[in-house]
């Protein structure tokens, strides 16, 4: 399964995606184009969803989230698996907000953080947000901006994201963002080792990792290699193939979802790399661990 980048795909399609951009803040709200029920998806930037209607899903290896019209989630930049519903048309509103402005804004409004109690860190890509009434008619505030004759003014855009910041922040009940948000702002790094260990299990290519991490291709290679002292599409290929080893031994889904799930390109590719490291295909080995299991189970007679 190809991973697109969410935010490049959004922003090169204006004529898909109705859009208004502010410095680097860009809206969209549209009606999900996207034929297929599972999409693989990745930002440099985070991003708010908010689900005017329909409904759709996002998992991460061993977690879901659903959504349905009302609901808003804020998802950290990095990659997921989108699962879109066709019982109703798909319409959404996003906004993508680089780490450089969010953490410029705290920096001007430390005041917006001290409802946060002393909370563990959620490491969720996923934060689901409280949505108040205030939330919701802001969200349907802004419709009629995308669809008006004269686009409005960046100061004016510019507040109204602000105001969209000001209503989730001051909400006591989206403690999780706001402890995301205070290690955001203290980090002195850009945290290569959270970003890789978050995403190694999608098809992005190295070219995307770097982007991820905020680094050319070439000190993305360098920086990893200090880290991990190996090469990034060894680890990589390494870490998926660890995750889809313990999903044919300990679940009964199908090669082909272990190949999404896992972040392979696609099952011919999950198969020879498999084999290769473990001497057996996919299904050879599970049916051979089946067997193994079966025989220590049997009870032999006397």
């Amino acid at each position: 399964m190809i991973t697109l980048n969410y935010y490049e795909t959004v922003k090169t399609h204006p004529q898909v995606f109705p859009q208004l951009q502010c410095k680097d803040l860009l809206f969209a709200g549209y009606r999900c184009p996207a034929i297929d029920r599972l999409l693989g998806k990745w930002s440099h930037h985070s991003y708010i969803y908010y689900v005017i209607s329909g409904k759709m899903a996002y998992h991460t290896p061993g977690q879901s989230w659903i959504l349905t019209a009302g609901k808003a989630m804020f998802v950290k930049k990095g990659a997921v698996i989108m699962e879109k519903f066709f019982e109703e048309e798909l319409c959404i509103l996003s906004f993508f907000i680089p780490d450089t402005y969010m953490c410029s804004f705290l920096r001007q409004n430390l005041a917006v953080l001290q409802n946060c109690a002393s909370f563990n860190q959620n490491n969720d890509i996923v934060l689901p947000l409280d949505v108040t009434d205030i939330l919701k008619g802001y969200f349907h505030s802004l419709l009629p901006y995308f669809s008006a004759e004269q686009r409005p003014s960046e100061d004016l855009l510019e507040l109204k994201f602000r105001e969209l910041l000001f209503n989730i922040l001051t909400n006591p009940a989206n403690h999780c963002l706001n402890e995301y948000l205070q290690s955001l702002l203290a980090a002195h790094e850009d945290g290569l080792q959270e970003i890789m260990e978050n995403n190694c299990l999608y098809n992005l290519s190295l070219v995307d990792y770097a982007k991820l991490c905020n680094r050319s291709l070439s000190s993305f290679k360098r920086d990893f290699y200090s880290v991990y002292k190996t090469n990034p599409g060894h680890w990589l290929l390494m870490k998926k193939l660890s995750y889809s080893h313990r999903l044919l031994l300990t679940t009964d889904k199908s090669v082909n979802d272990i190949t999404i799930e896992s972040g392979f390109e696609n099952s011919t590719h999950f198969s020879k790399a498999f084999k290769k490291h473990f001497g057996l295909s996919p299904v050879q080995y599970r049916n051979q661990a089946s067997i193994s299991q079966d025989a220590k189970n049997a009870v032999i007679p006397f």
